[in-house]
């Protein structure tokens, strides 16, 4: 029975540190952290899985425009640099 007492009071304990630093960050308890997940949830629930998808290539997209470019001043570097030293 005492050991039963002791594992309830060192339960309590820690639910008493969560709940504290839950706290810390603005959050209350586990119903605070329940009500930001059901938040999120809602608002990825706004973003379909297409929309992501066309986000994702069109960042692609603009990635592989952004490296032909830099491979053409790479180039246009090589070539200045050659026009300087004659070879």
């Amino acid at each position: 029975m005492e050991q039963m007492l002791e594992q309830a009071e060192a339960v309590l304990r820690f639910s008493g540190e969560v709940q504290r630093r839950m706290s810390e960050v603005g959050v209350e308890g586990i119903g605070g952290v329940m009500g930001l997940y059901a938040k999120l949830r809602s608002a990825l629930e706004r973003v379909s899985h297409d929309e992501l998808d066309w986000a994702a290539a069109e960042v692609n997209r603009v990635l592989d425009s952004l490296n032909r470019i830099n491979d053409e001043l790479k180039r246009l570097k090589s070539l200045k640099l050659s026009l300087e030293t004659g070879h």
